[in-house]
Parts: structure tokens; sequence; C-alpha cells
């Protein structure tokens, strides 16, 4: 491959190489969209080996020191987001990343050496700081909830001032049922702010702590954001160009299967035989386990479960969970109006669109699209709806024969190679189904 690119390289270490070539080269394999990933990918299904190649590349006219971090940080960005992939960006800092590949879902890669870091890192930046503030992404669902008051208990461990942020408009029915159950326990209802008293109460010995997203225009408040310098962030989605400035931590796992199992990793290397955890924080972590992986049927791993053991054992309950992630009648009636409108874009492809005149919230919009991908013989399903805030939503999964991720990153969203989604705005839904379809054709082609 690098004869026939002209390309001049060298073996770093057992697993690394470092390559110069011409831009003209470079603009050659783009062409090809890099097919030296897919003979690699090939070759090691054949052996049955569990093996990809990834590449960071950048160049343009700055000082090859500069061209190098770039590089450097564009393979960081293609490794974070599951592997098998090319990242090309200009070292410009208006330039914005190409992304070529990631056709498998990533292997998993998290040691418990790197988890129990992470936890003694984030113990570290609690104690450089007086109050810790969370926030998930706007309409929070259980993963995002859980997760947050995780991250509130590791902060009261370390005997810290702490605070949930929560846009009371932006709250979904599960969400409810969940924040009506908290009011048994009054310490943690008090918490939860909006994002309003969280400016009001920030100082400089504040630090952020985002989870379950790192795209700075998904936070609740933008407002919150925007005061933060220190900013931690936790997430298990593939990520993207859009990222926080020079977080001083970075916690990202494309292959967990929830923040929740990160978080309550993270809490697991911190406690101690005499630690005993709320029972309503590890009902909502294993809560947030139970509605990313589909009550264990996806994106699971060994890890998933030793934390779901470690969590029951701590006293989570079950039958709470089960309350929390019920589902109402008129929630279910609505699941069923919306799988009954899908329509085949191809055989094992349905993609339904709603009704232009109906408002749906996000979870109703996601459990539709999972019972589309329960029917036999459907490998992916696109789900289009109007949502709240004049925006027009899409909520993509796959049984791992596409890329939703790679799909719905081209419309401005993201999330996983099976479950991913997007919201855009000033468009009608004919126009989003057209767009979906648009790049679902090119995916096709390539």
């Amino acid at each position: 491959w690098a004869s026939e690119n002209h390309i001049f390289y060298k073996r770093i270490n057992s697993e690394r190489f470092l390559f110069v070539a011409k831009i003209e080269d470079i603009e050659k394999m783009k062409k090809g969209n890099f097919e030296f990933l897919t003979r690699v990918r090939n070759i090691a299904e054949k052996n049955d080996l569990a093996l990809t190649i990834s590449m960071g590349i950048s160049y343009g006219e700055e000082s090859l020191e500069t061209i190098g971090e770039v590089a450097q940080n564009n393979l960081d960005i293609a490794l974070v987001r599951g592997g098998d992939q090319v990242v090309l960006k200009k070292a410009d800092e208006e330039a914005k990343p190409q992304f070529f590949g990631g056709n498998t879902d990533g292997t998993p890669k998290r040691t418990r050496v790197r988890s129990r870091a992470m936890s003694t890192t984030l113990k570290k930046i609690f104690a450089d700081n007086k109050k810790v503030f969370i926030m998930g992404h706007r309409y929070p669902d259980m993963d995002a909830l859980g997760a947050a008051f995780g991250v509130a208990y590791m902060a009261m461990m370390s005997e810290r001032e702490c605070y949930i942020i929560l846009n009371p408009k932006e709250i979904t029915a599960d969400i409810e049922r969940v924040l009506e159950e908290l009011k048994k326990y009054p310490d943690l209802e008090r918490i939860v702010i909006s994002g309003e008293e969280a400016v009001t109460l920030s100082n400089e010995e504040s630090v952020l702590v985002m989870v379950d997203y790192h795209k700075p225009s998904m936070s609740i408040s933008q407002k919150v954001y925007d005061v933060f310098d220190k900013i931690a962030v936790i997430d298990h989605h593939r990520r993207g160009d859009e990222f926080p400035d020079k977080p001083l931590l970075t916690y990202i796992e494309s292959t967990a299967s929830s923040a929740s199992e990160l978080v309550a990793e993270l809490i697991q290397y911190r406690s101690t035989r005499k630690t005993q955890i709320p029972k309503f924080i590890t009902t909502s972590l294993l809560a947030g386990i139970y509605v990313d992986t589909k009550n264990f049927s996806v994106r699971t791993t060994g890890r998933t479960f030793d934390i779901a053991g470690y969590l029951k054992n701590q006293g989570a309950d079950t039958s709470l969970v089960q309350y929390m992630l019920s589902t109402d009648l008129d929630s279910y009636l609505m699941i069923s109006e919306l799988v009954s409108k899908s329509k085949h874009y191809k055989e094992d492809i349905v993609i339904a669109v709603a009704d232009d005149k109906r408002v749906y919230d996000s979870v109703t919009v996601a459990k539709a699209a999972d019972t589309l991908l329960s029917i036999n013989g459907i490998h992916a399903a696109f789900v289009i709806t109007r949502q709240p805030s004049k925006l027009i939503g899409i909520s993509a999964r796959s049984t791992g024969k596409i890329n939703v991720q790679v799909l719905m990153e081209a419309l401005g969203g993201g999330g996983h190679f099976t479950n991913a989604a997007t919201q855009i705005k000033d468009k009608s839904l004919d126009e989003v189904k057209k767009m979906l379809i648009q790049e679902l054709n090119k995916l096709e082609r390539e």
C-alpha cells in the first residue's frame, strides 16, 4: 500500500507507524475512500483476528510540529470513535475534520488500570475545586440522569458541594417518574437545580462535569457551559468534531454500554467495604445501564454484567428500575402509531415519518425505532418526527449491518455504531426524509 501511494513510512513500535506523503497522493487516497481500511479488515476477518487499522492525517503550510500535533490528535479521535477509520484534517483552526471508514463496531479496549487511573484523576479534580456541577444532554434520558447522580455521589465522597443541572421544561415522562421518586430523598432532591441557579452559584473554584455527551451544543444550558473554564467529560458516544477546548479530564469509551456503567465503575474503585451508596443512586445507575443496553441485549460486555452485579449488591432495586422505565398507555399508543407509518427504503431498511402536526419526545421516538429494529429481517430503522423547539429529529437504529453513527453525523448528529440520532432546524419532515435518503444512497455507493 505504501509503495502504491509513494509513501515513506517507519515503524515506531509493534502497532504504530509514521508516514510522510505528498498532498497529491493523499488526495488520491481520499478519492478512493482509503480502501486500504477494507483490505486490512478483510484479511483480518479471514484469519479470525480482531484487527483494524486507524489513521490520523494532517497537512498544510504550518510548521511540521503543528502538523504533527494535529495528525496525532486526529489519530486519537479515530481510536476514540472505535477505530477502523481515517481522520483527515488540515492543520488550520478553522478546518473541519473528514472521516472515512468506521464500518466495524469497536472492540473493548478499556482496561481496569485505565479506569482506576480515571477514578484517581477525577478525585484529584474534585479535591482542587470546592463546587462540582454536573450536566447531561438536552432532554436527558435515564442514562444521563443516572450517571449525573453517580458523579454527584463521588463529589459527596470528596466532601464537595455538588449540583445536578436540569431544565424543568425539557423533561420526559420517565424522568418525571424518577423525579417523583426522588422526593423520598430530600438530601438528593435539593442538589437538582436549574441552569439559572447554576450560573449564580458557580465561581472560580467550580468544575463542570459533562456526562453522557461531549458536544457543547447539546448542553442542557449553553449559558452554564460558557461560564466554566474547568470541564471534565465522561461519555460513551463516539467522539465527533465538536468538543470542549482543553478539558481537565476526557474519559470517552465508545465500547462501554453506557455512561452509567463508566461512572459506576469509577465509584467501585473509590468505595470501601464500609461504603454504602444510597439506594436511589444505585438504582438510577442500573436503570441507566438497562436503558442503553435494551435490557442487556445490545452493547453488553462482561464488564457490564460485573458492574450490574456490583450495583445489585449495593442495594439497587430492580422492581424500581422497571417502574422508572415503564411505558404508560398513551406513550405505547404513540409508539404503535409511529411503527404503523413505517415504509421500506430497501428490503431490510425501514423509515417511519410521523404526522406533521404532532410533537414527540425523544424517548418515545427511540422506543419506536427499537421496536422496528426488533422485527425479523429489518437491519436498520429510522424514525423521523417533529420534536419540541421546532426541531425535526431522527432516531436511528441498526443491527450492525450499517454504521448509523456516520449517517447521523453527516446530518449534524452522532451516537454509536448501532444507535444514533440527530436534530435538524428549519426543515420540514419531507425535506429531512430526502436528506436521509440522500445519505443512505451515498453510503450504499461508497
